[in-house]
């Protein structure tokens, strides 16, 4: 078995596959500093909304971006459940685009990529290690998608 890569603090040597890293991306909305700044502003839709979003796109760092997304004053989209992963998915393929990063992820070639997150079981292990690691294997497939585009 292939040693795997953890990934989560900031003094991890792939801290870089961390949301909380700061390289940054544009979209159609403006460019969001982190991974964090975009996924957690996507959680809320519709006109209501939109000041919320703004200032999470504009926080100071990820723990800022993170904390405004955790508010439940306002409703989080009805379909967020359902679209998670695809957000994810989206800013972590806009993430990789940069040539650097892209070279990071690919020279890991075939080796498991975890996010050690000791509190959250779906995105990383969870405390006791057997979490979904959803994180790790999306970049996973990140990973083998740009192998195959750059051959």
């Amino acid at each position: 078995m292939t040693r795997p890569i953890y990934f989560y603090a900031e003094t991890d040597e792939y801290y870089e596959f961390s949301n909380f890293s700061l390289h940054g991306f544009d979209t159609d909305e403006g460019y969001w500093p982190s991974v964090e700044h975009y996924f957690q502003a996507q959680k809320f839709v519709g006109d209501r909304s939109e000041d919320h979003r703004e200032r999470i796109r504009r926080a100071e760092n990820p723990e800022e971006a993170k904390v405004l997304g955790q508010t439940r004053t306002l409703l989080l989209r009805s379909d967020w459940n359902e679209v998670k992963e695809d957000v994810m998915r989206l800013a972590l393929r806009k993430k990789f685009e940069r040539p650097e990063l892209r070279e990071l992820l690919l020279s890991t070639g075939a080796r498991p990529l975890v996010e050690k997150s000791a509190t959250d079981d779906y995105w990383g292990v969870g405390a006791d290690g057997k979490g979904l690691n959803r994180m790790g294997s999306i970049l996973e497939e990140i990973r083998l998608e740009l192998r195959s585009a750059h051959g």
